[in-house]
């Protein structure tokens, strides 16, 4: 049985996931923004819980710090994230960072760098990534017009860069992004969306992801049309993109050991 961090576990599909691979012996540790989410959405049988808004670059890293102290961990499921889909406004965290790039892209690489290495790594990402507009000069959208769609799906690109980068830099380590699909979440039900599939459906998916033998091609499990290019395994691209994360955080990215 496998020891694994799941964020974003107390709703939609990372919920599901972590109740399944509770179901099935392993131990896990779930995340909740604060203590009012994980009372409300506690998991039967959790190894634990640890808590932390990653809005936050302090609470980010004070969440790695729990996590930590109770791994380590044989995979590592960084499926917390965040959706503003129908925003014309870009909206800044407590860092000053606009709010869709600090949560999805740069919470993801600060817990990546900060807790111990896994030998499963997995960015919960989506196929929306193949319409992501890379820009590294301007993440924050301080000098563009902002658009939460567009927002969106470069920050599910920059997950799939972070997993192939990583995946390269960090041997023994299996970094894979994944791709959910259209699902039924709260998250989309904001958005105005009838989306066909279960967290239930995606849910189990992750779970596999998880703890499963093999890799998927391209490091990157989809059940839709959409997969990693030229463009998205270019190494002078991921390693950009990780040079930024590590500005814009001020967390170093460990070395291979």
């Amino acid at each position: 049985m496998a020891r694994i961090l799941l964020t974003g576990s107390s709703a939609g599909i990372g919920r599901a996931a972590a109740v399944l691979l509770v179901g099935q012996g392993h131990e896990v540790v779930v995340h909740a923004r604060d203590e009012r989410r994980a009372a409300e959405s506690a998991v039967p049988g959790a190894a634990g819980v640890v808590i932390g808004d990653l809005a936050s670059l302090e609470q980010t890293r004070a969440l790695a710090k729990q996590a930590a102290e109770t791994g380590p961990f044989d995979a590592v499921v960084l499926n917390a994230g965040l959706a503003r889909m129908t925003a014309t406004e870009r909206e800044l965290t407590v860092d000053g960072i606009e709010t869709t790039f600090q949560v999805n892209t740069l919470a993801s690489y600060v817990l990546a760098a900060l807790l111990p290495r896994p030998r499963r790594l997995v960015f919960t990402s989506s196929a929306l990534a193949g319409s992501g507009k890379l820009d590294l000069d301007d993440p924050s959208y301080a000098r563009r017009a902002f658009n939460g769609r567009e927002a969106y799906s470069t920050t599910k690109l920059h997950l799939v860069l972070l997993a192939l980068g990583l995946g390269r830099l960090w041997p023994g380590t299996d970094a894979l992004a994944f791709d959910p699909g259209w699902v039924a979440t709260a998250m989309t039900a904001r958005s105005g969306d009838r989306a066909p599939l279960t967290p239930e459906h995606a849910g189990a998916r992750l779970a596999r992801l998880a703890t499963g033998v093999t890799v998927p091609p391209n490091s990157y499990d989809t059940e839709r049309a959409w997969t990693p290019g030229p463009a998205e395994h270019d190494t002078a691209t991921q390693d950009a993109l990780l040079r930024l994360c590590a500005a814009q955080t001020g967390v170093a990215l460990p070395t291979a050991d």
